[in-house]
């Protein structure tokens, strides 16, 4: 079984790919009850998912917490595959301890650099349609050669992610500050001008965070934001902004 969050599909594409390799299947963290999750039914165990902040997603934080504790018959294999623009700071040390306390050894886990979507902060923004097309190419072929060793059950090693520079103080340090201050959706907001109340927003957000407003049409965000950004990109008309940080910010298309 392979338990999957994505926000604008790159994780999703991931996930898939892995389930053709392996013969698996993929389930939506945001439409399964953790709790009711048997563990005992299987070899392998995997969890892929994007790298917000040096970290974890407030949702697969959430997800993993509500794991029941691992039986004595837990699976031979548990293993995770990470997204990111570029590095991930110490997100498997992150995920390593999450799982643990319910009881599950992390056996694998791996990097994998896809398509750049985060635009909320100054210097950040998509990437250019050649860098993008680099990455995913490279990203495919990555995730085969991690597709094989999965299905030989292979441990992984310190080369199989990349934390980049600073990893301790990007997940330790600038990771709580990112999201207690930044981990919102106050700042969201919709141009009437633009915003043509086709309710596109609403129906990819993956937490349903989002909804129309019965009179102006456009959206409103209910407070429970994991910070995916799919509403910001999906927009057709790019009607969708994050205060001023998204001002003059590339959009990328999403994939579920």
């Amino acid at each position: 079984m392979i338990y999957c969050f994505s926000g604008t599909g790159n994780s999703l594409r991931a996930a898939r790919l892995l389930a053709q390799e392996l013969k698996d299947e993929v389930v939506l963290m945001t439409e399964a009850a953790p709790e009711r999750i048997s563990a005992d039914k299987t070899q392998t165990l995997g969890f892929v998912f994007p790298v917000y902040a040096w970290g974890l997603p407030r949702v697969v934080s959430h997800f993993i917490r509500q794991l029941p504790p691992a039986p004595k018959n837990a699976p031979r294999h548990v293993y995770a595959v990470l997204t990111c623009g570029d590095d991930i700071g110490c997100t498997d040390r992150l995920l390593r301890n999450a799982l643990k306390e319910r009881g599950y050894r992390l056996a694998a886990v791996y990097s994998v650099q896809m398509r750049n979507t985060y635009v909320c902060l100054p210097g950040f923004d998509v990437d250019s349609p050649r860098v993008e097309q680099s990455k995913t190419a490279e990203a495919e072929k990555r995730l085969h050669a991690i597709a094989r060793n999965i299905a030989h059950q292979r441990p992984s090693s310190p080369e199989d992610v990349v934390p980049g520079s600073w990893p301790r103080l990007k997940s330790y340090v600038l990771r709580p500050l990112f999201n207690r201050f930044l981990t919102s959706d106050r700042h969201f907001h919709a141009d009437t001008s633009l915003c043509t109340g086709c309710g596109r927003c609403t129906r990819l957000c993956p937490l349903h965070n989002t909804r129309l407003d019965p009179v102006a049409r456009t959206p409103l965000w209910r407070s429970h934001c994991t910070h995916c950004l799919a509403c910001y990109h999906c927009c057709p008309h790019h009607a969708i902004s994050y205060g001023k940080f998204t001002k003059g910010k590339g959009q990328v298309a999403i994939n579920i």
